[in-house]
């Protein structure tokens, strides 16, 4: 039997089954390789990848029949101020509004070298990944974001944050296995010779690209604003709560303009429905525990095992996407996984013998 053929012979609610089965995996397997770090540390991975699969088929059932609510950089604008919204009362209820103000992370110089090019880089990759959905399937566009471990590793090893030599063999081997996965779900462009139309893919990839290339520099930017000491920087660490309540605004601002400009809000209003509602306040509740786990992730990880750990959200879209969604699921996608879970393995080992190491040299 060959590999398409296994792909869709499955039943509907084997596939389920599978699909939560793979979930379970991932999720132990994060907790084994995280082993060093504390629970909360673990806990907060497994909730990141587990939100940002939630939020990506939100999204993608959002914008598909019967809801049928195209208007992906509206939401997207919708969830920042979800977030924003979500931070500023956290300060309210701990009596610290001035959290909230741009100089309470520092000088002027600072708020300008981060925190703006980082309201440039977020909303639009969010939206780039969102408008993506419109023309490839869900798990495709997770897998065609694989190349993010690379390019973020590249950006923070150039910013300052070393990586350990041998901790690149782990990003190789991530990245070996985000391709494997995504030779896999290439199978399933077009399906049962089917012809894929050209045009829509193209501009699918063109917009997943740009979101993986403005989504690694966010995460480096974000990872130099709460862990300044890792890039060899002496000013003070932010708090994920205390980042957003600075960036939320300028988040809110840039997709705004962007959805003004893509989309017609009129259009937008009158496709509002109770049935639409209730998916895209899930969503809204999905990007909020996304955002802000994403934050304290980067925090505790770094930019790099952040990205990498991101990654394994893939293999649950895809098998979830080949349960629910009707999309197809093969089995170069599920041995893809076992190999970014060595890589991720390889790479925390490494980083921890480096940490290791440092803690024992004098201060």
């Amino acid at each position: 039997m060959t590999a398409p053929e296994l792909a869709v012979s499955m039943e509907p609610f084997g596939k389920q089954i599978l699909a939560i089965l793979t979930a379970c995996g991932v999720m132990g397997g994060i907790f084994v390789i995280l082993r060093d770090r504390p629970v909360q540390v673990r806990l907060a991975a497994c909730g990141f990848v587990t939100s940002l699969v939630s939020t990506q088929l939100l999204m993608k059932g959002l914008c598909s029949p019967p809801f049928a609510f195209r208007f992906p950089a509206t939401v997207t604008t919708l969830h920042f101020l979800c977030v924003w919204f979500t931070s500023m009362c956290f300060w309210w209820w701990n009596a610290n509004l001035r959290m909230c103000l741009p100089g309470s992370i520092g000088p002027a110089k600072r708020y300008a070298q981060f925190v703006l090019p980082i309201a440039l880089s977020l909303p639009m990759s969010v939206a780039f990944n969102n408008k993506a959905l419109l023309f490839m399937g869900a798990g495709l566009n997770g897998v065609f974001g694989t190349i993010a471990p690379v390019s973020t590793a590249v950006l923070q090893h150039l910013c300052g944050r070393r990586i350990p030599r041998r901790g690149w063999l782990g990003i190789v081997v991530a990245f070996l296995g985000a391709t494997l996965i995504g030779v896999g779900e290439l199978q399933g462009l077009t399906p049962r010779g089917e012809s894929a139309p050209e045009a829509s893919a193209l501009l699918g990839f063109v917009f997943a690209g740009s979101a993986v290339v403005l989504r690694s520099a966010k995460v480096i930017l974000q990872d130099q604003l709460v862990e300044p000491s890792a890039y060899a920087r002496t000013c003070m660490p932010v708090s994920p709560m205390h980042a957003w309540a600075v960036q939320g605004l300028p988040c809110i601002a840039v997709s705004g303009l962007y959805a003004i400009s893509s989309e017609t809000l009129s259009d937008a209003y009158q496709s509002l429905s109770w049935t639409v509602a209730v998916p895209l306040l899930a969503s809204c509740v999905s990007a909020v525990f996304l955002n802000f786990l994403g934050m304290f992730t980067i925090q505790q990880l770094g930019a790099s095992s952040m990205t990498i750990v991101g990654k394994l959200n893939t293999i649950i879209l895809v098998a979830f996407s080949a349960a629910f969604l009707g999309e197809s699921l093969y089995p170069a996608v599920m041995v893809g996984a076992m190999v970014v879970l060595s890589g991720i393995a390889l790479f925390e080992r490494e980083t921890g013998r480096a940490r290791e190491k440092a803690s024992r040299l004098p201060h």
